[in-house]
């Protein structure tokens, strides 16, 4: 019998990391600047709220084996919960929720995981250059507390089944833009009908417009569960000379721009790969690149060592971690890829499951399946870079009845969210488009390519069939390995042709829109089309159309549609 012996192994490392964690704080430091100045030692107790008061109590009991961190690295508390680690100023100290408890939330439903060491406050003097910071930043904290605790609360609701709701790309810049994000996606969601656990939005939560954080996070809030945050590149502060402190007002409003926590079966690894050039480099595109810094890969590593190696490690990030859309056919993209994805591959390659979720790319949805092709040695796994909240832009498409513009993004695809649906080590991601505007309620869209030449003007799917007329059905946020099939007229179901192209439907309406107020995005090639010939000789009169998708992850969808052939 074949054994991997370097997963045993890895195996082995991880029930030691937790064995030893019962007796004494175990600090794990792998590559860490220890030449930071101001360090101190931080300490305190990681406990079990019994009376839910936010104080540790003498009866409230330590809680064991938690992760605590500085950013890079990584200490397990005691059996006791407490534990010792090194905290310079402007670090955040952050835990990493276990599985089976939860986190205080503040008013805004934002788990409290976090103490941000400011005690001068955001630096106005950086690398020698004055800073006069546009949003809010972090005020003076003070000295460093003796104590510095972290309560949390056993979980009553635990499960290794339970769904999360993603988010990619809130992106509101204006209050009427606010507005539409508050009617397309709070309102739904309001009190939670979908059972979620917790919602994570994956970066640009707001659009340059940090000055909206305040007014997205109690609409956020009513949705009743914890809301899980990463940075995007429209949340930097442009006017940071530096990378380090691009993200103060992000941090003053969410925390650390990159964590973990436990959920179920799962550890969920949140990574901020937008790395900002600072204002004085003009040489890149947009002043960012997507790039994993050296710390946060260093914390990673020491995040993952006490992590069994069978568990599912979902990585969250802004930036697509490929920006290969269709898995090898040239698909362009609206962004860049995340530049040191090796790296990132390395160190994940001990764990057997993972799946990635990401934003960012505006003009496609698309899926890209890791393996040996890009360095990955164990069982594939998909890259999802998620159909955005905004779509194309909460100011593209034409405006519906309550004020709301259409947004569909390039693709194709409609703006909407998903259900991440979870299962021991099991995901299923569902989309679900918004509950309103053309695509209401409907998973997929069917056209005729070309559409019926009429000669009346107010016609619609009605007319003359012309040659080489295709059915073409766009599933949204599917790909290459979904099936498709169409039956025509009652006839036996016939396996539909993927392709990669641009949407039909996308190309008539940015034609329609192009010059008016409700212009969209230019039409770019889709990751999810699949089109069948109908035959030349159809019948005079109206005909029906059935399809039946399957993706990847046995999401099965139908639709139907029909047109109507005139005499010429």
């Amino acid at each position: 019998m074949f054994v991997n012996t370097h997963k045993v192994l890895q195996h082995m490392r991880s029930m030691i990391a937790l064995w030893v964690c019962c007796s004494f704080s175990l600090t794990v430091v792998a590559q860490c600047d220890q030449t930071r100045a101001g360090i101190q030692v931080a300490q305190g107790t990681v406990y079990l709220d019994s009376n839910s008061n936010g104080i540790y109590d003498r009866g409230d009991a330590g809680i064991g084996g938690v992760r605590v961190s500085n950013g890079c690295e990584v200490a397990l508390t005691q059996s006791d919960g407490s534990y010792r680690i090194d905290l310079a100023p402007t670090e955040i100290l952050f835990i990493s929720k276990p599985a089976d408890y939860a986190l205080p939330l503040d008013e805004n439903n934002i788990p409290e995981f976090f103490y941000r060491h400011y005690p001068e406050g955001t630096p106005t003097e950086i690398a020698g250059t004055s800073v006069e910071w546009l949003f809010p930043v972090t005020d003076p904290t003070g000295p460093l507390p003796d104590q510095i605790d972290f309560a949390l609360y056993q979980d009553t609701t635990s499960s290794l089944r339970f769904k999360a709701h993603g988010f990619a790309d809130t992106q509101a810049r204006y209050d009427s833009t606010e507005d539409m994000l508050r009617e397309e996606l709070v309102n739904p969601l309001i009190g939670n009908p979908y059972n979620a656990k917790f919602g994570i939005t994956v970066g640009d939560v707001a659009f340059d417009n940090l000055t909206i954080y305040d007014r997205h996070k109690r609409m956020m809030s009513l949705m009743d569960i914890p809301q899980w945050y990463l940075p995007g590149n429209h949340d930097l502060n442009f006017e940071s000379p530096n990378a380090l402190f691009a993200n103060e007002t992000y941090k003053h409003h969410f925390g650390p721009t990159y964590y973990s926590f436990d959920e179920g079966s799962i550890h969920f690894v949140a990574l901020n790969n937008v790395e900002y050039a600072g204002v004085e480099d003009s040489s890149r595109a947009g002043n960012y690149r997507g790039f994993i810094s050296a710390r946060q890969l260093d914390w990673l590593k020491n995040d993952l060592e006490s992590v069994p190696t069978n568990k599912l490690i979902v990585i969250a990030t802004h930036i697509p971690l490929l920006a290969t859309a269709d898995d090898g056919k040239s698909l362009p993209t609206t962004g860049p890829g995340t530049e040191n994805f090796t790296e990132l591959i390395e160190i994940l390659n001990s764990f057997e499951n993972i799946y990635g979720i990401a934003g960012h790319d505006s003009s496609n949805s698309f899926k890209v399946e890791i393996n040996h092709n890009h360095g990955w040695k164990g069982t594939p796994w998909i890259a999802h870079t998620l159909a955005e909240v905004r779509g194309n832009g909460w100011t593209t498409g034409v405006v519906d009845p309550r004020g709301v513009r259409d947004a569909m993004m390039q693709d194709g695809n409609p703006n909407g969210f998903y259900l991440l649906k979870f299962d021991g080590i099991d995901v299923v991601p569902e989309f679900i488009p918004f509950p309103f505007g053309p695509d209401a309620g409907r998973r997929l869209r069917i056209v005729l390519d070309p559409i019926l030449e009429s000669s009346q003007s107010d016609s619609i799917n009605r007319g003359s069939l012309q040659a080489g007329t295709k059915v073409v059905v766009n599933l949204f946020d599917g790909g290459v390995r979904d099936t498709v099939w169409v039956s025509l007229d009652g006839s036996p179901e016939l396996p539909m042709t993927y392709t990669v192209r641009t949407d039909p439907y996308v190309d008539l309406i940015y034609q329609k829109l192009l010059g008016t107020d409700s212009q969209i995005g230019a039409p770019t090639r889709s990751a999810h089309i699949w089109e069948y010939l109908l035959p030349n000789n159809l019948t005079i009169g109206i005909h029906r159309v059935e399809v039946t998708t399957e993706d990847e992850f046995g999401q099965i969808q139908r639709a139907a549609f029909s047109f109507e052939i005139e005499e010429q």
